[in-house]
């Protein structure tokens, strides 16, 4: 009982033991806390929502891609009326790169001109660029928001064409689920 007459009913204060381990070394660490199921739940929701949007997206970038290619290749086919390949290609994007390729190879001595070739093409819409040899002329044109080229090879301007290719770019990453 104290001096006012209350009863002094806190417990004594013990010294907290120290606790150490068995081979007494510094104590051994808590277990950090498990993530809960909500936590789980949040984090897997969002992990599924970023990949269906990756999907969206890419598969948005993939039709893009072939669509362009397409408009490429139709192109050619305009030229094919016109002017008749000996042979020729035609390889989606994402199949064995990730751009589309169209060629045609010309016969070599039946062929095109290679300045009646540019004239052709530059009289639908292209334009023509600077060519690195033994590219004659590099063309290029935006068809469906997408900038594709097509490069004619051969000697000179007056030497028949040995061959045309289209080359419609892609997004690699359009590709990624292919």
């Amino acid at each position: 009982m104290s001096d006012f007459g209350f009863a002094d009913e806190a417990r004594p204060v013990r010294p907290r033991a120290v606790r150490t381990s068995p081979d007494g070394g510094p104590p051994p660490r808590r277990s950090r806390r498990r993530p809960s199921l909500f936590a789980v739940v949040f984090v897997a929701i969002l992990l599924v929502l970023l990949a269906f949007i990756a999907w969206a997206w890419s598969g948005r970038l993939h039709s893009d891609d072939v669509a362009a290619w397409t408009a490429t290749a139709k192109e050619v086919e305009e030229l094919d009326h016109s002017l008749t390949p000996l042979g020729h290609s035609e390889i989606a994007p994402c199949r064995e790169s990730t751009d589309g390729h169209v060629t045609r190879t010309y016969p070599p001595s039946t062929g095109p001109q290679a300045a009646e070739l540019v004239g052709f093409l530059t009289q639908k819409g292209w334009t023509q660029t600077a060519a690195t040899p033994p590219t004659y002329a590099r063309l290029t044109r935006t068809l469906v928001g997408h900038e594709v080229s097509i490069d004619v090879a051969a000697a000179s301007g007056a030497s028949l064409v040995d061959s045309l290719t289209a080359t419609s770019p892609a997004s690699a990453f359009g590709c990624l689920l292919r």
